[in-house]
């Protein structure tokens, strides 16, 4: 017995064909296809920021674990010890809570979503039938970050670079470093204030406050390079031993550095979301443009302005819906809604246009809708 459960939620095509000829099929279709991206873009988006809450969720429980085991060491504590160990265990078992919760709901979530896919046009079919063979022979190493152009480093070394940002420690960076020294070179600086930004934009204050951190830290190495005059990869040893090691007046000069980054971060990043915004409200008057119908009327905007029977009528190309909505109007209230839908392309006359007379308008309904 074929189970044919699993189709129960397919989407209509984009392009399907069974349309009524008086409604303007390019922007239907249009619409219908804008609606599911922007509706796959949010889910995606959604994921996305759970994935990094996440992340920051656990890196937090590792932080505060550790600093709870540091206290546990501690031979006859005092009252404040006492009191500071108390409270990282209740923030500890709070925060393993949350992340407890938060898997038992992602679980949930994928079971149903297993349980009930959503299919489409873009989702329906998949290659059962592919495979790459691959010549170890010819498999390049990694390519020495110094001898590249930005871009290239990006797309070679970009996961790379953001593993290295997401470290909080200089331990675990020294070492990172040590077994990545293709990444050293004035590229990987450049590639952490590009993400900081990025994650500025994003609101992911927290995690944009690490790679501007890791971003310094690269940069004092390139710049102890180029005091002593060096290749960059030579002086990772020496930035890690002396910021260990390092006095006050050091650990001043960078942090200072590293909030005067997060200041410029800020400032880009509220710069390029103003660009953004621009282009964005240009690229919607370009398309309000395209979309205007033959009386300078949006038909995005009539829809809504129509009764809810014939705005649902024209969504489903429901023609017996439409005839009834349109016989429910009365006098001014048809000629106005005739005027609406007509001079913003939503309805195409068949033999005239939106200044015909009345006869010839009541006629053709009566032709068309029936």
């Amino acid at each position: 017995m074929v189970d044919y459960s699993k189709w129960d939620h397919i989407e209509i095509s984009d392009d399907e064909d069974d349309v009524h000829p008086n409604v303007d099929t390019p922007s239907l279709f249009r619409w219908r296809h804008e609606a599911r991206v922007k509706r796959v873009d949010e889910e995606q988006e959604e994921k996305a920021k759970k994935n990094a809450q996440e992340k920051l969720r656990l890196a937090e429980i590792e932080k505060l674990e550790t600093s709870l085991k540091s206290l546990e060491l501690v031979e006859s504590p005092d009252e404040a010890t006492k009191s500071k160990l108390e409270g990282l265990q209740k923030q500890v078992a709070e925060m393993k809570g949350q992340q407890e919760e938060f898997e038992v709901k992602e679980a949930e979530l994928a079971a149903f979503e297993k349980a009930h896919p959503k299919w489409h046009v873009d989702n329906m079919s998949e290659d059962k039938h592919n495979r790459t063979l691959i010549n170890k022979d010819a498999i390049k190493p990694k390519s020495d970050g110094t001898g590249q152009d930005m871009t290239a480093y990006f797309n070679e070394h970009g996961d790379e670079v953001k593993a290295f940002g997401m470290f909080s420690k200089h331990e675990d960076s020294h070492k990172y470093l040590k077994s990545h020294m293709y990444l050293v070179c004035d590229h990987l600086a450049s590639y952490l204030v590009i993400w900081a930004v990025d994650l500025q934009v994003e609101e992911k204050t927290e995690l944009m406050e690490m790679v501007a951190r890791q971003a310094i830290v690269a940069q004092y190495i390139l710049e102890l390079a180029k005091t002593l005059k060096r290749d960059p990869r030579s002086c990772v040893d020496a930035f890690f031993t002396r910021v260990e090691t390092a006095e006050k007046q050091y650990i001043d000069a960078f942090e200072d550095e590293y909030n005067a980054l997060l200041q410029r971060v800020r400032d880009r990043a509220v710069a390029r979301m103003e660009e953004a915004r621009e282009e964005a409200e240009k690229e919607e008057a370009a398309e309000r443009e395209k979309r205007l119908g033959p009386a300078g009327l949006d038909p995005l905007e009539v829809i809504e302005q129509i009764p809810a029977k014939m705005k649902e009528a024209f969504q489903t190309q429901n023609t017996p819906m439409l005839k009834e909505s349109f016989a429910e109007l009365e006098g001014d209230e048809m000629d106005r809604v005739y005027n609406l839908v007509v001079g913003s392309g939503l309805w195409v006359p068949q033999g005239g246009g939106a200044g015909e007379d009345e006869g010839a308008r009541q006629t053709e309904e009566d032709e068309e809708i029936d």
